[in-house]
């Protein structure tokens, strides 16, 4: 055989081999992932199941809790009267309009299990006091759902959700029941697995029974062994699928997703297919490659082996002569240049070593007796980036101290996890002051607030300094942290006592009080309360707040909770545990506090009035601040309490004088409201004297059109009586029926005229009659709303000798009350006629408007004999007229002052004017403002 092909087949045995269980582990690899990713799918299919169904029964337990305080429930459980079958009917149907296909039957049943109300009268009366849900539901006082279920007196299993229903003492009442179909769990598993196509679900009880199923396969049977082991989460093959459980966070549940065993080994066999193509076309390129290496390399191979193994024994000698081809040759005496290459530099290497192990051993040195400075402080020494966070370079043990994390825990990952723990509000001035230092290139003092890894709030004084490279850009900071929160706490508490409340009393200094003490020692609650009852049984909060600001009042029996403990022993310190001692106080385990320091407040007697105290969702500490404040501040509330309840007793007293003011002042009420009620109704004797002349007019008007027409209808039927007769004797002519023709045209012309005529003063009559007498609001053309006033007065004016004159602008449209403005003009107009004209002469009235901004400035004036100077400031007082018995009643211009000024919202002046007559101008808004609330006449 050849030498290349000798080289050919070794370099393709060798190559080969590897190559192919590369590939092959490769191909295992894949195969794995393939089933991980699969089992990957269902699990999170499964999880997501899981949680959609744990987060729809919590959604459902607390709906059903929420409608038990509905206070309906209540009044069927206490009251004598039960609600109208109407209002239980559409209260029933509005809560399972909730659900229409899934909710079947809604009761109410009293303690002792008997059905009192439900949407199914069959219900009614029936015993279920020994149903399972009723059962738990009673024994454990908490939301209850059990199914599905088939109660007795049913034929289909169902789903039961059950709550107390409790008084607003939380007294228990009753029980409601919900009964729904077992389908609606199936419902919100499709939601769940309608984007993945290919799965089916199967929900199963702790037994092993199919409540729901969904998808292809969800039907078929499954046994997945015992109960306990069923219910382990887990993924695995059952027949010819590939299943994955996992329970229903609590609930007694899970979840089984599923999938054909062909499509989950499906990508798997894809990747045999693959791996099988890959080998055969990396076998090919192989031995291409291995026949042409064999031909270029296999003279000089035997070569370069010897001078590799001389090189490899400290031999750099060159070689005389190398064979092979040109390639070959050139690569030898590249070799030789390396050798001697080799031997110069391993000779500087190796004292380059030696010079670098003896620095390296003096730095060692200087470093363990800079760590064992740096562990003497009482700080924590630092170094960090100049970059985004200040990523931790390199932390003293003294930080486990100040933050409750190790040094490696804060090195971590990018190192940023120590200014995360930096307190928001105190983010930006350290930034701030690191940034200036920074371009400074100096040092920086900072004084900020960190959460400790407990979760308390910690004050930390840094000092710093920022370093430079070379090219003087800053690179890194270093400095040290000292824990100064006990200074910080008493700072803060003495700058609260002197600044916030000092200068405050009563509920303001409670509140003061407890915001700040919430805020400087970071906790959940403050409680400044006072007892009740003698001997006190209640606690009613005068001030409760927490770290972000005051929350709501609270008052509460104290029996059972740490006010009553405080009552008893004057001060209690809970540092943890809270809710163990005191297991009836719910409040404590609902707000998840664990820790309770309390103080006893008593009089100037020795007799308890209240209590302080702080309340943390953490453990506090024996020598925390919040015992010491509470000590500092007991004495202060205490006497501020005192103070406020000596302040109550004054005040009962001085009600009792009230009293009696009150008395006397609902006399005088009294007095002026039978004043006010004979004064309204003067005003509407003069409103319906007013109309009353409005009517007496129109009437007379009318009677001359409807006369006239009915005069000409009397002569038309004569007419038609006439022609009939000629007609029945047969003797029309031509001349009488043109003559019978145009008499009929005349008359009913006439009576079109007059009845047109009479339609126009009704309508007129009509608009002015409805508004005035209807207070509503409409948008309105001025100039119209003057005429049809004028016009509903025309006879009035008739049979006088003064005219009108009016000059409005078409357009002025208000959106107003067009009643009052009308009866308004009316009197202006009355006011004129009986008032301001001398007998025998004839007068002029002019009305006129003009839009002035969003105001329309009307102006009405007559050229009569004016009103003295004298009285010009009595005009709108009531009862005020200068013909006092000779038909006027002093109520006009009264009534038009409190219109405008009212209602209408505008205003009205009378003009001082040099010329004779009287002349008002009345300001309009444009858009008057609304009624409180609208009246109809």
């Amino acid at each position: 055989m050849k030498a290349r092909t000798r080289v050919a087949a070794a370099i393709l045995a060798f190559a080969a081999l590897p190559l192919i269980l590369v590939n092959a582990g490769s191909l295992a690899d894949r195969r794995d992932d393939a089933a991980r990713n699969g089992d990957l799918l269902l699990s999170g299919n499964a999880d997501e199941l899981a949680a959609l169904l744990a987060a729809t029964r919590t959604r459902w337990l607390e709906s059903v809790r929420a409608d038990a305080r509905l206070p309906i429930f209540e009044e069927m459980l206490t009251s004598d009267a039960a609600p109208s079958p109407l209002r239980l009917s559409r209260f029933f149907a509005a809560m399972g309009s909730r659900d229409t296909v899934n909710i079947g039957a809604i009761g109410v049943l009293d303690l002792e299990g008997r059905v009192v109300q439900d949407s199914q009268a069959v219900n009614l009366g029936r015993d279920e006091s020994l149903e399972p849900w009723f059962l738990r539901v009673v024994a454990s006082g908490h939301p209850q759902m059990v199914g599905p279920y088939t109660a007795t007196g049913e034929r289909r299993p169902a789903l039961y959700f059950t709550a107390l229903v409790r008084d607003a003492d939380e007294k228990r009442r009753g029980v409601l029941r919900m009964r729904m179909e077992p389908a609606v769990l199936g419902q919100v598993m499709a939601t769940a697995l309608v984007a993945t196509p290919g799965l089916s679900a199967t929900l199963m009880d702790e037994e092993g029974r199919t409540l729901a199923s969904v998808g292809a396969l969800g039907n078929a049977e499954l046994a997945l062994g015992a109960k306990a082991d069923g219910m382990a989460e887990r993924v695995l093959t059952v027949g010819n699928e590939r299943v994955a459980i996992k329970p229903v966070p609590n609930a007694p549940w899970r979840v089984v997703v599923r999938q054909p065993l062909p499509e989950w080994v499906a990508p798997q066999d894809e990747l045999n297919r693959q791996w099988v193509l890959e080998t055969v076309l990396l076998l090919v390129l192989l031995l291409g490659a291995s026949l042409l290496l064999g031909r270029r390399i296999a003279a000089p191979l035997a070569r370069f082996s010897d001078v590799a193994r001389r090189l490899a024994e400290g031999d750099y000698s060159p070689v005389p002569r190398w064979p092979g081809a040109e390639e070959a040759r050139q690569l030898g005496e590249a070799l030789d240049a390396l050798a001697a290459r080799l031997r110069d530099t391993i000779g500087t290497l190796s004292k380059e070593l030696q010079q670098r192990r003896d620095a390296e051993a003096a730095l060692w040195a200087s470093k363990e007796q800079y760590l064992d400075l740096v562990e003497q402080l009482p700080a924590a020494v630092y170094r960090c980036g100049n970059a985004a966070g200040w990523p931790m370079e390199f932390l003293s043990p003294q930080i486990v101290a100040l933050t409750g994390f190790t040094a490696s825990d804060l090195l971590a990952g990018d190192g940023k996890h120590f200014s995360r723990l930096i307190h928001p509000e105190d983010m930006a001035h350290c930034e701030a002051a690191i940034s200036d230092a920074t371009i400074r290139l100096g040092k920086y003092q900072l004084n900020y607030r960190i959460r400790d890894r407990d979760g308390e709030t910690r004050w930390v004084w840094e000092l710093g300094s920022v370093h430079a490279d070379a090219a003087g850009r800053p690179t890194q900071l270093t400095g040290v942290m000292f824990d100064v929160t006990e200074r910080e706490t008493a700072n803060q508490a003495m700058a609260l006592l002197r600044g916030r409340i000092e200068a405050r009393v009563g509920g303001d200094f409670f509140l003061a009080l407890a915001t700040g003490l919430a805020r400087v020692l970071d906790v959940e609650r403050v409680m400044i309360g006072r007892y009740h009852g003698s001997p006190p049984t209640r606690v009613i909060s005068l001030a409760l707040a927490h770290r972000d600001g005051p929350s709501e009042r609270a008052d509460f029996a104290i029996a059972g909770t740490p006010s009553a403990a405080v009552l008893a022993e004057g001060q209690i310190e809970v540092l943890d545990g809270v809710t163990q001692r005191f297991p009836d106080d719910a409040a404590l385990a609902a707000r998840g506090l664990r820790s309770y320091i309390g103080r006893r407040l008593d009089d100037s007697h020795g007799r308890p009035i209240g209590v302080l105290a702080v309340l943390h969702g953490q453990p506090m500490a024996a020598d925390d601040a919040a015992a010491r404040l509470l000590d500092l501040f007991q004495a202060r509330v205490a006497a501020e309490l005192e103070r406020v309840i000596a302040e109550e007793d004054l005040q009962r007293l001085a009600d009792t004088l009230e009293n009696r003011v009150a008395e006397r002042t609902r006399e005088l009420e009294a007095a002026n409201a039978s004043l006010s009620q004979a004064m309204e109704q003067l005003v509407q004797r003069e409103k319906l004297a007013s109309l009353g002349s409005l009517v007496a007019g129109v009437a007379h008007e009318l009677n001359t059109p409807i006369g006239n027409a009915l005069t000409v209808s009397t002569a038309l039927n004569d007419i038609h009586r006439q022609f009939a007769d000629v007609l029945a004797k047969g003797a029309v002519r031509r001349s009488a029926l043109d003559r019978f023709v145009a008499e009929n045209s005349e008359a009913t012309e006439l009576i079109e005229r007059n009845l047109q005529r009479a339609a126009a003063l009704i309508s007129h009559f009509k608009q002015v009659a409805v508004d005035q007498a209807s207070v509503r609001r409409r948008q309105f053309d001025l100039a119209a709303l003057v005429e049809d006033v004028l016009s509903t007065l025309s006879p009035r004016l008739k049979r006088s000798p003064h005219r009108v004159e009016v000059e409005i602008p078409p357009g002025l449209v208000l959106e107003s009350y067009p009643g009052p403005l009308e009866q308004v003009l009316t009197n202006l107009v009355e006011n004129s006629l009986v008032h301001g004209f001398e007998p025998g002469r004839a007068g002029v009235i002019r009305i006129s408007a003009e839009a002035a901004g969003p105001l329309i400035r009307l102006r009405y004036a007559d050229d009569g004999l004016g009103i003295p100077a004298a009285l010009r400031h009595r005009v709108f007082d009531p009862f005020f007229t200068t013909k006092l018995g000779q038909g006027g009643s002093g109520l006009g211009l009264y009534l038009v002052y409190n219109l405008v000024h009212g209602r209408l919202g505008g205003s009205i002046e009378l003009l001082d004017g040099a010329g004779p007559g009287a002349s008002f101008i009345v300001e309009l808004p444009a858009v008057a403002p609304a009624a409180g609330e609208e009246t109809r006449g």
